[in-house]
């Protein structure tokens, strides 16, 4: 630059060269900002990625467990069950409150979208869709933040029992 301007007949001095640096470093520091703003983007994205696929991940290990052990199912709509289906159940459920609550946290974090986030609490009315699921969740949803403890018994408090399991045998 400075011969294209010796070129031109431009003479310069020393503060005509400080003048030039510093647009030059003007021009470098917003290229740098312009980049690290991309890097933060693309790292969000994969931060969201992450944890859809987290998300993904903890509800197919769920559904796995009707399919591995079916007789599961059935403790929601059964008559009377005995003190050890009792303790699967509750901890069955307890696992899944669980897993309900971390999606709640990492929407509560803007880690999940809220699309995908209510795409996944629409199980709520599920899990706590039976009268046996709901008297747990009385009893037991002191365990979890009380916060998400508001958001899902906002969820449940007006919606009827769940047909999902009436499904089951119905197909």
């Amino acid at each position: 630059m400075i011969k294209f301007l010796k070129y031109m007949g431009i003479k310069m001095n020393i503060d005509s060269y400080a003048s030039i640096a510093q647009i030059m470093e003007a021009v470098v520091l917003i290229a740098s900002v312009f980049y690290l703003s991309l890097q933060l983007k693309q790292a969000n994205q994969i931060s969201r990625s992450e944890t859809r696929r987290t998300m993904l991940k903890m509800d197919i290990e769920d559904i796995s467990v009707g399919r591995d052990n079916p007789e599961i199912i059935g403790l929601w709509t059964k008559e009377e069950i005995s003190q050890e289906e009792k303790v699967v159940f509750a901890h069955h459920l307890l696992i899944t409150m669980r897993q309900r609550e971390y999606e709640w946290q990492e929407l509560q974090e803007n880690a999940v979208d809220t699309d995908v986030f209510d795409v996944y609490a629409k199980i709520l009315n599920v899990h706590l869709g039976t009268k046996r699921s709901r008297s747990w969740w009385r009893e037991f949803k002191e365990m979890y933040n009380p916060d998400f403890v508001s958001f899902v018994d906002s969820r449940i408090v007006d919606q009827p029992l769940t047909r999902y399991f009436e499904k089951y045998v119905a197909y």
